[in-house]
Formats: structure tokens, sequence, C-alpha cells
């Protein structure tokens, strides 16, 4: 066992060399830990603790890649004081560090030694920075092959290079971990291979239901109408001469309709074969969508009354315009107000809203139905499938209408679901992007095919996600030229396509080119009364009443500029979004260093891309009014607390970023209405460490990172992922914590009941000393008053927010009227 744990060796001295009869005896408890099938993490301890022992070393860490991974992580140590797993991060070694330690340290044996001073930049975390050295030296030594090795140990420190008996201990362990880690990568390879072949089978037996739903669906929508037809038909036939006027009539209008049935069956199936194969011509067009859901409602409107059906349609002030194509759109909108329709008692009512945000439109269909059950809630949306497949359902249909739904909306690059609201039935929500985001054609990037696609991919959701978190209907990155004299736009949301290509700004021209200058950020409230940045000198450059401007920075040193304007609520900017966008723009800076680098951090740059995506999909599930409150909340309660400037600026951009993880969990694990079962509340408890790893390499600092992984911690101990109590919980995470759950409290959520205002204080204020800090609960309740919370439609509102919005008006009018009045004065004179 201990040949097959060894590595053929270097030196004709080492191979003479075997380790001494205590490592020997550890090394035989390793290879029965590993034979034993024992968990890695057990055998890495236990070689760990040999290697020090063996070595005569004070403390060994033992780091390891995962596959494809650019960092080392650390996985075991001994002789050192770090019992949590938060602080492990800060030891991680970059894999590119590994080539400068080769470098810089001297050999010995099949590993380095390596000084103080040897250590450096990327490579400085390979030895942890608070050990002292104390003129000594450290071994580090590769596991695997030593050009791209699997991990590596490093055990110190050494007065004098360790002998060739230690050495070849240390080798021996090296091949027994490198042994359980191609062990482990074996199994992991074959788990992925049966899931593979399970998800073959799954999707057969898929095919094999639906071919079944297809036969059901098929025989029973075609049988009824035909079995009527025929029915009527012979009736008429036989009693031809006999059979009064009104009867007849009654009897053809019954055949016409089942033959109008037909039709719609025969048309759906078509229909559906034509989006299916992607035989349709889709003609995108500027579409007013506020007038096609009043056109859809209005052609449905017969069918409503008739059924006793009440309805409600809910539009935007202003009309929302999306590039779609108008007709299927219709469709769309058609089958979701039918769909909702069919499932609706008289005397029920459906509601339609339609929604805009800042990067999209959101449509919801909501009946007083039955609901659909918990399990099928994902399928509803599969060809031919029926909640009710019985042959005697009360409601007919064809199976495609939802189908059809889902086939639009992801011709239109959209997303759809279907939630149950607790009493009120089921909700179908769509969400269609505004596609109005343009990026900048650079002919001298260089970069061409694929990559030029991933650029500009990109580009578009980082203006995306900051015309989201601003709530803008127009949002511009801009980035100051190599000699740092002109500004171009790289990417806009909301422009036209022709002035973001061309246009250029000096230093110092408008409001963009002062901020460039100044490096200072810039907040119109009114450009109309503005008297130094009037709109009639701007023209498409802002188009809107209100603008915010802030330089991107790359430390002391401005290289770009963010710009929103036209709020989609269509009020003014206020202070607390000029505060949001500055703390923004530190991470997009970052970012766009990013992906200039793009070709040395491309095993990154599909991370910071999937980062962004979850924080839209955040915004869209939460809805971006509902996280600017939330924000402010958490912004007054760390100010009641005497929170610093920098927690303050983390907060902003960490309530806006905590939850990420929760978009990717299962959708029917989190919107499950029974309760999770102990295998699902486990999925859903990794949230914080999936949301970590989301967002490590978009460089965020450590306070926002903490409560991305921290955000569930308990004040006495009992929460989670590291059972973290009192203030070893970051005061930042303690405060995300209450009001995450002060947001769950008051939504709709697995298995209970959404509570009112009232309720959500209460059960906020019970759990003070267990669950949460009682000083952050204090500054809860203290924050909701100064806010004036309250609820509206289940939606929180905060009137202090509309009140500082009314004064920041009122000011601005003053000091225009006073502008007006010493002009007018100096005129006089």
């Amino acid at each position: 066992m201990f040949e097959a744990l060894k590595m053929r060796p270097r030196t004709t001295r080492a191979a003479a060399v075997s380790p001494p009869e205590p490592a020997l005896a550890r090394l035989a408890a390793v290879s029965d830990l590993i034979l034993s099938d024992a968990p890695a993490p057990q055998v890495y301890d236990a070689a760990v603790a040999a290697v020090a022992e063996s070595a005569g070393a004070s403390f060994a860490v033992l780091r390891i890649a995962k596959p494809g991974g650019d960092a080392f992580e650390v996985r075991a140590h001994a002789g050192l004081s770090i019992d949590r797993p938060a602080p492990l991060s800060s030891y991680s070694v970059a894999r590119d560090a590994w080539s400068e330690i080769r470098r810089s340290a001297r050999p010995c044996g099949d590993g380095f030694l390596v000084e103080e001073g040897d250590l450096s930049g990327a490579a400085g975390n390979a030895v942890p920075r608070h050990l002292p050295w104390d003129g000594r030296s450290v071994l580090l030594f590769g596991v695997g092959d030593p050009d791209a090795p699997a991990g590596f140990l490093a055990a110190g420190f050494f007065a004098e290079p360790p002998g060739p008996a230690a050495l070849a201990a240390v080798r021996a362990f090296s091949n027994a971990v490198l042994h359980c880690i191609r062990r482990d990568g074996a199994r992991a390879e074959l788990r992925e291979r049966e899931r593979t072949i399970a998800a073959c089978r799954e999707e057969l037996d898929g095919v094999n239901q639906l071919k079944s739903n297809f036969l059901s669906v098929v025989s029973h929508e075609l049988r009824t109408p035909l079995t009527s037809i025929k029915a009527y038909n012979e009736t008429l036939l036989e009693n031809i001469d006999s059979i009064q006027r009104g009867t007849l009539e009654d009897f053809l209008r019954v055949m016409r309709e089942e033959n109008e049935r037909l039709i719609s069956l025969v048309d759906s199936m078509l229909n559906f074969s034509r989006l299916e194969t992607g035989h349709l011509r889709v003609e995108r067009a500027s579409c007013n969508l506020n007038r096609l859901v009043e056109e859809a409602h209005d052609a449905l409107r017969p069918s409503f009354l008739e059924r006793d059906i009440n309805t409600e349609i809910r539009l935007p002030r202003h009309p929302c315009r999306i590039d779609a194509d108008a007709e299927l759109i219709r469709q769309l909108l058609r089958n979701l107000m039918s769909n909702a329709a069919k499932f609706t008692p008289a005397g029920g009512n459906v509601t339609v809203t339609l929604e805009e945000e800042a990067s999209a439109a959101r449509i919801s269909v909501q009946d007083t139905g039955p609901g659909i059950p918990e399990d099928q809630l994902e399928k509803v949306f599969e060809r031919f499938y029926q909640v009710d497949a019985s042959n005697t359902r009360e409601h007919g249909g064809s199976g495609l209408g939802l189908a059809i739904c889902k086939n639009i909306v992801e011709w239109h690059d959209g997303s759809i679901w279907v939630e149950n609201v607790k009493d009120a039935g089921a909700k179908v929500v769509v969400v269609l992007p505004m596609k109005d985001i343009i990026v900048r054609q650079a002919s001298s990037s260089g970069l061409v095919g694929s990559r030029r696609f991933e650029r500009d991919r990109y580009l578009t959701l980082l203006v995306e996600m900051l015309a989201e978190f601003l709530q803008a209907r127009k949002a511009s990155i801009m980035l100051l030229d190599r000699g740092r004299h002109t500004l171009r736009i790289v990417a806009a949301k909301g422009l036209d396509p022709d002035f973001v290509q061309n246009t250029r700004l000096t230093l110092g021209e408008r409001i963009a080119g002062k901020v460039a200058e100044t490096g200072e950020p810039l907040h119109v409230f009114d450009i109309e009364s503005d008297t130094d940045f009037g709109r009639a000198n701007n023209g498409l450059f802002y188009g809107t009443r209100s603008f915010i401007s802030v330089p991107l920075k790359d430390g002391d040193e401005t290289i770009g500029v963010l710009n929103v304007s036209d709020h989609v609520e269509g009020r003014e900017f206020a202070r607390a979004d000029r505060e949001i966008l500055e703390a923004l723009s530190g991470i997009i800076a970052g970012m766009l260093k990013k992906l200039d680098a793009y070709e040395k951090v491309s095993a990154n740059f599909e991370k910071l891309k999937d980062a962004m995506r979850a924080i839209l999909d955040m915004r869209e599930a939460w809805g971006s009014r509902a996280l600017m409150n939330l924000t402010l909340v958490a912004l007054t309660m760390g100010k009641r607390l005497g929170l610093d400037e920098r927690s303050l600026t983390a907060l902003r951009l960490g309530m806006n970023l905590y939850d990420l993880g929760l978009m990717k969990i299962p959708r029917t694990i989190r919107v499950k209405r029974e309760e999770l079962s102990n295998k699902e509340r486990e999925t859903l408890r990794e949230h914080t460490n999936v949301g970590y790893t989301l967002s490590s390499p978009m460089g965020l600092e450590d306070r926002i990172m903490k409560m991305v992984r921290s955000h569930h911690e308990h004040f006495d101990g009992t929460g989670y992922p590291d059972g973290l109590a009192g203030d070893e919980i970051p005061v930042e995470a303690r405060i995300v914590s209450v009001v995450d759950a002060f947001r769950a409290l008051m939504s709709e959520g697995p298995y209970r009941r959404t509570f009112t205002l009232a309720e959500a204080r209460a059960e906020i204020a019970a759990g003070a000393g267990s669950r949460f800090d009682p000083a952050v609960v204090a500054a809860f309740e203290e924050a909701l008053g100064v806010l004036g919370a309250r609820a509206d439609r289940r939606e929180l509102v905060l009137d202090e927010f509309e009140r500082e919005l009314e004064r920041e008006r009122s000011a601005r009018k003053r000091n225009i009227e006073s502008d007006a009045d010493r002009a007018s004065k100096e005129e006089s004179r």
C-alpha cells in the first residue's frame, strides 16, 4: 500500500531514504482512512498533523484547488489557532502565485524552502502572515505535478533545512493526499455520469408521458365536439321536416361553437408547432403595452360578462413601450386572460397588472380560482399538460395555452412563471426586457467573434444593473480615452444608438465632462431651471428633468463617469438615489477593470456575468421599489447605531446583493407553500454559501461579503452557516438579518401567511436576544418610526421619503426664486 502511495522519486538520494518508523506508523493510519472510505477532511487532518510531527514543524497547512479553480484554498491545518471557516478564505493562494514561489525559493528535495522575503504580492498568503519568522524558513511541497499541482503543503519553521528522512515523510503524506484527491475526483466523475444517465432516463420518461398526454388531450378534445356535432346532425336529419325554426337555430349555433372549438384546437397545435420549430416570422417594433393590454381585455370582455367574472386592469401612468412582435404579445395576453377566466368561478375576479421597471415590463394576471397544486406549478407550461387529466375534467382545453405563452415569452428573451396567491387563486407573471441597451462598437478593440459577443454581453449586463439599481429609464457608462482628455459612451440604456456611437465630450463639457474634470459627483434636481446646465444645451444627452452623474475611479484617478436620468416613477432623483449610485460606482469601476483583463481572468468572466444576472433576478423577484425602501430602513438603522460612512456605504450595496445565492436555489423550493422537507431545507440553507461564492469574483469589500455570508447567523449562535454569536457577527450582517426577516414576514412565504406590518414588528421584537441583536431591534423600531412606515396593499411605504423629496423640491424652488430676485436687483442697478 505504501508503494502505491509513493510517486517516482526524482533523485537517487531521495529514493534511498525512507520515512522514520513513527512516520510510517502515521502513514499506515492515513492509508487505513483512505481504504475505509473516510471523508476527505478526516484524511487531510490526519495527514497534516502527521506532516507537522514527522518534520518537526510547529505548524502545517494543506491547500487544495478545486478542479478548474484559480486558487488554492485551506483544507486542513495543524498548529494554528484558526477555528472558523470565514477567516480561512483570507489564507487562499492564487494558482499563479505557485510559479512565483518556485522562481524565488530554494529547492529542497522535492519541495522548496522559502524565506520571509521570498513571499510577496499574490504569494504572500502562502504562510499565515501573523506567524513570526525570526529568520527561519518554511518548506513548501507540491501535491502531484510540480508544474500544475492539485495543492501544496506548507510546514515550518526550520532553523536548518529538514533532513532526508523528514522530506521522505512529507513526500509520503503528500502522495497520500493526492491519492485521496484522485479517489474523490473519480467518485465525483462517477456521480456526474450517474446524474447524466438519470437525466436521460427522466427525459425518456418525459417523452413517454408527453405522448400519453397528447393522446389523452387530443382524443378528449376531438371526441367531445365531434360527438356533439354528430348527435345534433343526426337529430336534424331524422326530424328535418318537423323541427321548429327556433330549435333549428339552437342546434346550428351549438354545431358552430363546437366547430370553432375544433378550429381553435388545430390553430393552437399549429401555432405551437411554428413556435417550437422556429418557423415563425417575428417582426419586432416598438409596442405600447398599455394599449395591447386594453385591446386584449376589450376583446375578451363578452366572455368575462357571460361567465359573470369581474375584471380589473392596472396600468402605469405613462405608456410602457418595449420592442416586441405586437401580434404575438396580443396572443400572449389573450391566452393568459382566457386561462385565468377558465378557472375563475362565477362572481370571481381576474386582475391584470402592467408595471414598468427600469429594464423590463412586468405583466401579471391573477385569478380567484382554486389555485394550482404546488407540485404542478412548474409543469403547467409543458405541452398538453392538464392539472386535471381525467376524462371527466371540468375545464376543457388543449393543454397548449400556457406552453404557447412560454414560447412567446422566450422568443422575446423574457421569463414567465406561475405562483399561488394565498386565499386568492393563482397568478401568472411575465417579465419582458425593454431591449433598449446599446453598446458602442469600438473598431480598434481587436475583439472578434465570440469574444466580441462576450464583451458586449458583459457591458450590457453592467448598464442593465446600473439602470435597475437606480430605476432609471436612461443610463450610461462613459470612459475616458487613454490620454484622459475625451469621454466616450461605452454602453447605454434608453439613448439613441447614433448618439451613443458618435458622442465625444471633452473635460469640462456638459455635466459628465465637468464630473470627469473635477472628480466630484453632480446631482441636478431639475435641469429645466438649472442656470448652469439648462436643457436647451443638452437635448438628447439628458432628455429629463432630474439627472445624477458620478465619477468612476481607480484609486484616486478618474477613469470615467456614470450617468442616470428619467426615473421610471416620473419623480426626481433624491439624495438617497445619489448615495446608492456613488456606492455602486466603485463596484462598476472594479468590474470594468476585470473586463480589460479579460484574457487573464477568463475563468472568472463567466462568474462575474452570473453574479450580475443574479443581481437582476433578485431585483426582478423582490421589486426595485421594495429593495429601495428596505435599504432606507437599513441605512437609518445604521445611523441610529452610529456606524461610520464606510459601513453605511457597505449597507447601501449589501442590501442589494446579500441574497444573490437565493436566486440560485430552485424556484420550486423558494415559493413552496407546504412545509419543506429536510433535504429541501438543507438546500435552502446553502444559499448563503452559494451567494458568497457567486459574489467573490466581484471584488467586493469584506464588509459586504460578510453580509452575504452571515445574514442568517443568530445572535444566540443557533444560525448558519458558521454558528457565529453576538459580536462575532458583523454589525452590518446583524442589521441585514433583521431587515431580511421583516421582508420575509411581509411577503408571501413557504407554509405561512403574510403578516401585517404590526404583526411583523411584533415578531421581530419577540426575536430580540435570541435570533436578533436587541440593540439592532431597537434601532429597527426607531427607524420605522422616523421613516413613517406603513403598509399599502401589503407593500411597505415610507412617508418620510416622500416628505424629504418634497423638501428637496421646495428648497430647489426657493433657490431658483432667490437667484431670480438677485438677478432682477442687479439689472435694476
